[in-house]
């Protein structure tokens, strides 16, 4: 049987799962999904979907997760392959991909009645991102269908509201946005996905632009940055990979601790959170601002043990890179002034975190990525975390001595 005639048979009896589940309760409809995932595994060999039908199936049967999140994935990723497959001549299958899985995804929770407008955006766009992150890969598929659930899950039980009007805004500002950094070769495709779903998460989680525009900033300077004096770099062997493109590791890394922080202050309204949110995209601009200057502003010495090491070291530090440090913080405490994000001593709180946070970077990546424990993008995220856990603190204390 060829791959067409397989992807309807499961886009057909996935559909009859969905349509037949107002009408059967919930416990032999999951049985129904592992039988029929028992059927994809054994008779038509397929493995990683079957296995993801199985655990959504489980989930739904144990009351776990809604029905949007069981019928809805399948349904999703299966239109999508159809399409895809039926469209493949156009050279566009991932856009034709998220169109049909757009659409099925919307029937899906409408006749569900679980339609929200956020939820459905947001598990689009974790579709997209994981297709184009996983590409090919044999278990792609089993990940794309629990991510989607998953996320459909977080932010129903979030039960937070936004204007529609506020999120066509959204999507359209964050795509056109992820479109041109692409045609500027700033961003890979599967950066683009990560920061249009980044950005949309920011702006319909706060209801203003402002704060995309703090993590925009970022993103420009260190764009601008990593391609200054890129020849230099490049022959020092220190420059950044792919040309200067950044993926969704670079995303997750440096704006992931920021976008969790944006999502608990829009549904706390919580000062705390806008301090982790500066905090943490101060530390990412500003630790990207000391490593693009700092590697070829003068011999560097090690955090650790201030001995003099060759420039691009993990761990090393100059004079250079500290002044470019402090004014990467500087610029994103006074942009979160600037558009009301937080009052002032709360930015100057985010200004501090951003160097102690850059500096602990230097520390994680002496201590442990020159040992191979983790990679750059480990010790970025762990980096911005600690940068939004400075803020954190110094804002609780702040508030007990003061206030």
């Amino acid at each position: 049987m060829d791959a067409m005639k397989k992807q309807l048979i499961l886009l057909f009896c996935s559909t009859a799962l969905l349509l037949a589940s107002p009408f059967v309760d919930c416990r032999i409809l999951a049985l129904t999904g592992i039988i029929f995932a028992a059927v994809m595994y054994f008779v038509f060999n397929i493995r990683y979907f079957s296995i993801g039908t199985a655990v959504l199936s489980l989930l739904y049967g144990f009351s776990i997760i809604p029905v949007s999140a069981f019928a809805g994935p399948l349904v999703m990723v299966l239109f999508g392959e159809v399409l895809r497959t039926l469209f493949y001549k156009t050279g566009h299958s991932l856009a034709v991909f998220g169109a049909g899985s757009a659409a099925a995804l919307i029937f899906a929770m409408v006749y569900t009645h679980e339609f929200e407008p956020l939820v459905g955006s947001l598990a689009i766009l974790v579709l997209l991102m994981l297709r184009s992150i996983l590409g090919e890969r044999e278990d792609g598929s089993m990940l794309s269908l629990v991510g989607v659930s998953m996320t459909i899950v977080l932010f129903e039980d979030l039960e937070f509201l936004v204007d529609l009007r506020t999120l066509a805004f959204a999507i359209l500002l964050c795509a056109a946005f992820g479109y041109f950094a692409y045609r500027a070769k700033t961003i890979d495709l599967t950066g683009v996905f990560s920061a249009v779903l980044f950005g949309v998460i920011l702006i319909s989680f706060t209801g203003t632009v402002t704060w995309f525009i703090v993590l925009l900033v970022f993103f420009i300077l260190g764009s601008a940055f990593t391609k200054f004096k890129y020849s230099e770099k490049e022959f020092l062997g220190v420059a950044q990979g792919k040309h200067g493109k950044r993926g969704y590791k670079n995303a997750f890394a440096n704006a992931g601790v920021g976008v969790a922080a944006a999502i608990l202050y829009g549904v706390t309204g919580d000062l705390l959170y806008a301090a982790v949110f500066l905090g943490s995209v101060a530390t990412a601009t500003a630790d990207t601002m000391a490593s693009e200057i700092g590697v070829i502003g003068g011999t560097p010495r090690m955090i650790t043990t201030l001995k003099r090491c060759p420039p691009g070291t993990n761990g090393g530090v100059t004079l250079a890179g500290e002044a470019a440090c402090a004014v990467g913080a500087l610029i994103i405490a006074g942009l979160g002034f600037l558009f009301g994000i937080a009052p002032w001593y709360v930015c100057l709180v985010a200004a501090v975190a951003g160097v102690v946070g850059t500096n602990l970077d230097s520390l994680y990546g002496a201590l442990f990525e020159n040992r191979g424990v983790f990679g750059n993008s480990g010790t970025n995220l762990l980096a911005t975390l600690s940068g939004g856990l400075v803020a954190a603190g110094l804002y609780l204390l702040l508030a007990v001595v003061f206030f």
